[in-house]
Protein backbone atom coordinates (compact mmCIF):
# COMPACT_ATOMS: atom_id res chain seq x y z
CA UNK A 1 0.00 0.00 0.00
CA UNK A 2 1.07 3.30 -0.95
CA UNK A 3 2.22 5.54 2.01
CA UNK A 4 0.22 8.85 2.49
CA UNK A 5 0.50 9.68 5.81
CA UNK A 6 3.71 10.47 8.05
CA UNK A 7 2.72 10.68 12.17
CA UNK A 8 5.49 12.58 14.12
CA UNK A 9 5.74 12.05 17.50
CA UNK A 10 8.37 13.68 19.84
CA UNK A 11 9.33 12.02 23.09
CA UNK A 12 10.92 13.74 26.49
CA UNK A 13 11.09 11.70 29.62
CA UNK A 14 7.92 9.52 29.12
CA UNK A 15 9.13 6.15 29.27
CA UNK A 16 6.42 4.90 31.22
CA UNK A 17 4.14 5.91 29.04
CA UNK A 18 5.77 4.56 25.43
CA UNK A 19 4.40 0.96 25.44
CA UNK A 20 0.47 1.67 25.32
CA UNK A 21 0.90 4.65 23.22
CA UNK A 22 3.00 3.80 20.42
CA UNK A 23 1.23 0.16 20.33
CA UNK A 24 -2.16 2.53 19.82
CA UNK A 25 -0.42 3.41 16.34
CA UNK A 26 0.97 -0.17 15.45
CA UNK A 27 -2.84 -1.66 15.73
CA UNK A 28 -3.89 1.42 13.80
CA UNK A 29 -6.38 -0.24 10.95
CA UNK A 30 -5.23 1.78 7.79
CA UNK A 31 -2.08 0.68 6.80
CA UNK A 32 -0.92 3.24 4.25
CA UNK A 33 1.39 5.36 7.21
CA UNK A 34 4.82 5.81 8.26
CA UNK A 35 5.42 6.86 11.70
CA UNK A 36 8.50 8.96 12.51
CA UNK A 37 9.04 8.82 16.91
CA UNK A 38 11.81 10.93 18.17
CA UNK A 39 13.17 10.49 21.41
CA UNK A 40 14.40 14.47 22.28
CA UNK A 41 17.13 13.65 24.90
CA UNK A 42 15.50 11.97 27.02
CA UNK A 43 17.23 11.18 30.79
CA UNK A 44 15.19 8.66 31.48
CA UNK A 45 14.93 4.92 29.57
CA UNK A 46 12.35 6.52 27.07
CA UNK A 47 14.16 5.62 24.11
CA UNK A 48 15.08 1.97 24.91
CA UNK A 49 11.17 1.73 25.47
CA UNK A 50 10.53 3.51 22.38
CA UNK A 51 12.92 0.69 20.62
CA UNK A 52 10.87 -2.12 21.40
CA UNK A 53 8.71 -1.09 18.93
CA UNK A 54 10.54 0.04 15.42
CA UNK A 55 8.82 -1.12 12.73
CA UNK A 56 8.84 -1.27 9.11
CA UNK A 57 5.89 1.36 9.70
CA UNK A 58 7.40 3.10 13.07
CA UNK A 59 11.11 4.33 12.88
CA UNK A 60 12.23 5.82 15.81
CA UNK A 61 15.06 7.93 16.45
CA UNK A 62 17.31 9.85 19.19
CA UNK A 63 18.81 13.00 19.27
CA UNK A 64 20.23 15.78 21.00
CA UNK A 65 17.45 18.50 23.16
CA UNK A 66 15.90 20.45 20.03
CA UNK A 67 12.35 21.30 22.15
CA UNK A 68 9.51 20.06 20.46
CA UNK A 69 9.04 23.03 18.35
CA UNK A 70 12.35 22.77 16.46
CA UNK A 71 11.80 18.97 15.89
CA UNK A 72 8.31 19.14 14.59
CA UNK A 73 9.59 21.73 12.37
CA UNK A 74 12.46 19.46 10.92
CA UNK A 75 10.15 16.88 10.86
CA UNK A 76 7.42 18.55 8.89
CA UNK A 77 10.12 19.82 6.30
CA UNK A 78 11.43 16.18 5.83
CA UNK A 79 7.68 14.40 5.10
CA UNK A 80 6.78 14.15 1.58
CA UNK A 81 3.43 12.38 2.23
CA UNK A 82 0.13 13.96 1.05
CA UNK A 83 -1.11 14.41 4.90
CA UNK A 84 1.01 14.81 8.72
CA UNK A 85 -0.72 13.93 11.50
CA UNK A 86 0.53 14.37 14.99
CA UNK A 87 0.83 11.71 17.92
CA UNK A 88 0.99 13.50 20.97
CA UNK A 89 3.84 11.53 23.84
CA UNK A 90 1.92 9.18 26.17
CA UNK A 91 -1.23 9.67 24.13
CA UNK A 92 -3.60 7.02 22.34
CA UNK A 93 -4.62 7.04 18.73
CA UNK A 94 -7.65 4.98 19.07
CA UNK A 95 -7.61 2.16 16.37
CA UNK A 96 -9.83 4.05 13.38
CA UNK A 97 -8.12 7.37 13.75
CA UNK A 98 -5.98 7.40 11.04
CA UNK A 99 -8.47 5.73 8.37
CA UNK A 100 -11.50 8.06 9.43
CA UNK A 101 -9.52 11.50 9.24
CA UNK A 102 -8.34 10.61 6.17
CA UNK A 103 -11.27 9.82 4.86
CA UNK A 104 -12.71 13.40 6.07
CA UNK A 105 -9.99 15.28 4.20
CA UNK A 106 -10.20 13.15 1.12
CA UNK A 107 -13.91 13.42 0.76
CA UNK A 108 -13.62 17.54 2.22
CA UNK A 109 -11.37 19.25 -0.25
CA UNK A 110 -11.72 23.24 1.19
CA UNK A 111 -10.44 21.42 4.69
CA UNK A 112 -7.07 22.18 5.52
CA UNK A 113 -7.08 19.93 8.87
CA UNK A 114 -9.29 17.74 11.05
CA UNK A 115 -9.28 16.25 14.53
CA UNK A 116 -12.00 14.38 16.61
CA UNK A 117 -13.94 13.54 19.60
CA UNK A 118 -11.49 13.07 22.38
CA UNK A 119 -11.25 11.71 25.82
CA UNK A 120 -9.29 14.09 28.33
CA UNK A 121 -7.92 11.85 31.46
CA UNK A 122 -6.62 14.33 34.08
CA UNK A 123 -3.77 12.17 36.15
CA UNK A 124 -3.84 14.73 38.79
CA UNK A 125 -7.29 14.09 39.71
CA UNK A 126 -8.13 10.77 38.05
CA UNK A 127 -10.91 12.72 35.89
CA UNK A 128 -12.25 10.86 32.81
CA UNK A 129 -14.05 13.16 30.33
CA UNK A 130 -15.28 13.60 26.76
CA UNK A 131 -15.04 16.53 24.17
CA UNK A 132 -17.10 16.21 20.92
CA UNK A 133 -17.14 18.52 18.43
CA UNK A 134 -20.20 21.17 17.92
CA UNK A 135 -20.22 20.77 14.41
CA UNK A 136 -18.23 18.82 11.70
CA UNK A 137 -17.18 21.98 9.78
CA UNK A 138 -15.72 25.63 10.93
CA UNK A 139 -15.27 27.49 8.35
CA UNK A 140 -11.70 29.52 7.97
CA UNK A 141 -10.53 32.00 9.04
CA UNK A 142 -11.34 31.05 13.15
CA UNK A 143 -10.14 33.50 15.67
CA UNK A 144 -11.35 31.74 18.52
CA UNK A 145 -10.91 28.46 20.13
CA UNK A 146 -10.47 25.67 17.25
CA UNK A 147 -11.85 22.64 19.47
CA UNK A 148 -8.83 20.27 18.39
CA UNK A 149 -5.88 19.64 20.73
CA UNK A 150 -2.59 19.32 19.31
CA UNK A 151 -2.15 15.57 19.32
CA UNK A 152 -5.11 14.89 17.41
CA UNK A 153 -4.66 16.40 14.20
CA UNK A 154 -4.37 15.41 10.96
CA UNK A 155 -3.73 18.03 8.12
CA UNK A 156 -2.55 18.29 4.60
CA UNK A 157 1.39 19.13 4.33
CA UNK A 158 0.40 21.83 1.22
CA UNK A 159 -1.35 23.59 3.79
CA UNK A 160 1.06 23.16 6.28
CA UNK A 161 3.87 24.54 3.80
CA UNK A 162 1.95 27.38 2.77
CA UNK A 163 0.98 28.79 6.41
CA UNK A 164 4.38 29.08 7.15
CA UNK A 165 4.40 25.94 9.00
CA UNK A 166 5.41 26.13 12.72
CA UNK A 167 7.44 29.02 14.33
CA UNK A 168 10.63 28.09 16.53
CA UNK A 169 9.06 31.60 18.86
CA UNK A 170 6.09 29.63 19.80
CA UNK A 171 7.91 27.08 21.92
CA UNK A 172 4.46 26.45 24.00
CA UNK A 173 1.12 27.06 22.18
CA UNK A 174 2.49 26.61 18.84
CA UNK A 175 -0.65 24.37 17.71
CA UNK A 176 -2.94 27.46 17.78
CA UNK A 177 -0.73 29.70 16.39
CA UNK A 178 -0.39 27.44 13.41
CA UNK A 179 -3.75 27.00 13.23
CA UNK A 180 -4.91 30.38 12.85
CA UNK A 181 -2.75 30.71 9.73
CA UNK A 182 -3.96 27.51 8.20
CA UNK A 183 -7.50 28.72 8.63
CA UNK A 184 -7.04 31.75 6.41
CA UNK A 185 -6.31 28.76 3.67
CA UNK A 186 -9.38 26.56 4.01
CA UNK A 187 -11.69 25.22 6.52
CA UNK A 188 -11.41 23.21 10.04
CA UNK A 189 -12.90 19.71 9.85
CA UNK A 190 -13.51 17.03 12.69
CA UNK A 191 -14.52 13.49 12.75
CA UNK A 192 -17.37 13.22 14.83
CA UNK A 193 -16.50 10.22 17.12
CA UNK A 194 -14.16 9.44 19.70
CA UNK A 195 -10.81 8.70 17.42
CA UNK A 196 -8.05 9.71 20.59
CA UNK A 197 -7.42 9.40 24.22
CA UNK A 198 -5.11 12.39 25.71
CA UNK A 199 -3.36 12.26 29.41
CA UNK A 200 -3.01 15.41 30.91
CA UNK A 201 0.47 14.62 32.65
CA UNK A 202 1.17 15.78 36.52
CA UNK A 203 4.18 18.05 35.47
CA UNK A 204 5.69 20.05 38.37
CA UNK A 205 3.78 22.99 39.58
CA UNK A 206 6.72 25.52 38.30
CA UNK A 207 7.21 24.61 35.16
CA UNK A 208 3.70 24.06 34.51
CA UNK A 209 2.55 27.71 35.90
CA UNK A 210 5.59 28.90 33.40
CA UNK A 211 4.05 26.67 30.21
CA UNK A 212 0.62 28.35 31.20
CA UNK A 213 1.75 31.76 31.28
CA UNK A 214 3.80 31.51 28.11
CA UNK A 215 0.88 30.05 26.29
CA UNK A 216 -1.75 32.69 27.07
CA UNK A 217 0.29 35.67 25.96
CA UNK A 218 1.75 34.01 22.81
CA UNK A 219 -1.92 33.12 22.08
CA UNK A 220 -3.32 36.39 22.59
CA UNK A 221 -0.51 38.27 20.58
CA UNK A 222 -1.03 35.70 17.73
CA UNK A 223 -4.51 35.90 17.87
CA UNK A 224 -3.84 39.90 17.69
CA UNK A 225 -1.67 39.56 14.50
CA UNK A 226 -4.33 37.00 12.90
CA UNK A 227 -7.17 39.39 13.03
CA UNK A 228 -4.89 42.14 12.20
CA UNK A 229 -4.18 40.16 8.50
CA UNK A 230 -7.83 38.89 8.36
CA UNK A 231 -9.05 42.05 7.93
CA UNK A 232 -5.80 43.54 6.01
CA UNK A 233 -5.10 41.05 3.77
CA UNK A 234 -8.74 39.19 3.33
CA UNK A 235 -9.11 36.20 0.76
CA UNK A 236 -7.85 38.21 -2.36
CA UNK A 237 -4.70 38.62 -0.14
CA UNK A 238 -4.07 34.98 0.81
CA UNK A 239 -4.79 33.31 -2.70
CA UNK A 240 -1.83 35.67 -3.74
CA UNK A 241 0.48 34.16 -1.37
CA UNK A 242 2.93 31.15 -2.04
CA UNK A 243 3.97 31.76 1.73
CA UNK A 244 1.31 33.46 4.33
CA UNK A 245 3.58 35.95 6.38
CA UNK A 246 2.13 38.05 9.15
CA UNK A 247 3.93 40.91 11.36
CA UNK A 248 5.49 38.12 13.86
CA UNK A 249 7.66 37.39 10.85
CA UNK A 250 8.03 40.75 9.84
CA UNK A 251 9.24 42.77 12.74
CA UNK A 252 10.19 39.41 15.40
CA UNK A 253 11.23 40.62 18.53
CA UNK A 254 10.58 43.99 17.90
CA UNK A 255 6.77 43.38 17.31
CA UNK A 256 5.35 44.53 20.57
CA UNK A 257 7.03 48.25 20.36
CA UNK A 258 5.70 48.63 17.18
CA UNK A 259 2.44 47.09 17.07
CA UNK A 260 -0.72 49.12 18.56
CA UNK A 261 -1.96 48.34 22.40
CA UNK A 262 -4.03 45.25 22.13
CA UNK A 263 -6.99 45.15 25.36
CA UNK A 264 -6.66 41.10 24.59
CA UNK A 265 -2.88 41.23 24.98
CA UNK A 266 -3.36 42.93 27.95
CA UNK A 267 -6.00 40.58 29.47
CA UNK A 268 -3.55 37.32 28.50
CA UNK A 269 -0.78 39.64 30.53
CA UNK A 270 -2.98 39.85 33.22
CA UNK A 271 -4.04 36.03 33.36
CA UNK A 272 -0.53 35.06 33.46
CA UNK A 273 0.07 37.54 36.71
CA UNK A 274 -2.14 35.33 38.20
CA UNK A 275 -0.98 31.90 36.82
CA UNK A 276 2.80 33.16 38.33
CA UNK A 277 1.28 34.40 41.48
CA UNK A 278 -0.99 31.60 42.68
CA UNK A 279 1.95 29.17 42.03
CA UNK A 280 4.29 31.02 44.11
CA UNK A 281 5.82 33.40 42.26
CA UNK A 282 4.32 37.04 43.43
CA UNK A 283 7.51 39.20 42.45
CA UNK A 284 6.36 37.73 38.38
CA UNK A 285 2.95 38.32 39.01
CA UNK A 286 3.51 41.88 40.17
CA UNK A 287 5.43 42.69 37.58
CA UNK A 288 2.73 41.24 34.85
CA UNK A 289 0.08 42.80 36.26
CA UNK A 290 1.76 46.52 36.05
CA UNK A 291 2.80 45.06 32.34
CA UNK A 292 -0.93 44.63 31.46
CA UNK A 293 -2.05 48.19 32.65
CA UNK A 294 1.00 49.58 30.62
CA UNK A 295 -0.40 47.51 28.00
CA UNK A 296 -3.93 49.41 28.11
CA UNK A 297 -5.42 49.99 31.08
CA UNK A 298 -8.91 47.99 32.16
CA UNK A 299 -10.82 47.15 35.58
CA UNK A 300 -9.50 43.54 35.23
CA UNK A 301 -5.79 44.39 35.20
CA UNK A 302 -6.46 46.72 38.45
CA UNK A 303 -8.33 43.69 40.12
CA UNK A 304 -5.64 41.55 39.61
CA UNK A 305 -2.40 43.95 40.44
CA UNK A 306 -4.64 43.92 44.04
CA UNK A 307 -5.51 40.68 43.85
CA UNK A 308 -1.59 40.02 43.74
CA UNK A 309 -0.28 42.85 45.98
CA UNK A 310 -2.42 42.42 48.68
CA UNK A 311 -2.55 38.22 48.31
CA UNK A 312 0.09 37.50 50.87
CA UNK A 313 0.77 35.87 54.51
CA UNK A 314 -3.13 35.28 55.98
CA UNK A 315 -4.60 37.12 52.61
CA UNK A 316 -3.34 34.82 50.40
CA UNK A 317 -6.04 32.00 50.58
CA UNK A 318 -8.85 34.25 50.67
CA UNK A 319 -7.80 35.58 47.56
CA UNK A 320 -6.82 32.63 46.18
CA UNK A 321 -10.30 31.75 46.18
CA UNK A 322 -11.04 35.12 44.19
CA UNK A 323 -8.69 34.27 41.58
CA UNK A 324 -9.81 30.62 40.84
CA UNK A 325 -13.49 32.46 40.18
CA UNK A 326 -12.00 35.29 37.81
CA UNK A 327 -9.87 32.32 36.24
CA UNK A 328 -10.87 30.99 32.59
CA UNK A 329 -8.20 27.84 32.60
CA UNK A 330 -9.98 24.58 32.18
CA UNK A 331 -8.62 21.22 32.07
CA UNK A 332 -4.54 21.31 32.38
CA UNK A 333 -4.66 24.88 32.63
CA UNK A 334 -7.19 25.31 35.54
CA UNK A 335 -5.94 27.05 38.59
CA UNK A 336 -5.99 24.01 40.73
CA UNK A 337 -3.63 22.13 39.11
CA UNK A 338 -0.95 24.92 39.94
CA UNK A 339 -2.22 26.75 43.09
CA UNK A 340 -2.91 23.00 45.02
CA UNK A 341 -5.69 21.98 47.04
CA UNK A 342 -7.50 25.14 49.43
Amino acid sequence: MAIDITVLSVWHNRAAKVDASIASLADQDYDGFRAIVVDDASRDDTYARLERHRSDRIVVRQQANAGFTRTMMALCAEAETDFIAVHGAGDESLRHRLAAQRAFLLDHPHVVAVGCGIENVDELSGRRWQVMPDATIRPGPISGAFGISHGEVMFRRDAYLRSGGYRDAFTIGQASDLFRRMSRLGDFGYVPEVLYRRYLMADGVSAKADKVAQRTILAAISTAVHRREVSRAGTAGVEACAVLRDDLDRFGLLLPYLAEPDARIARAIASAAIVYWSAGDRRTGLRLARRSLGEKWSTFAWVVLALVGLGTGPLRAPMLKVARRVSRGEGEFALRRLSGPG
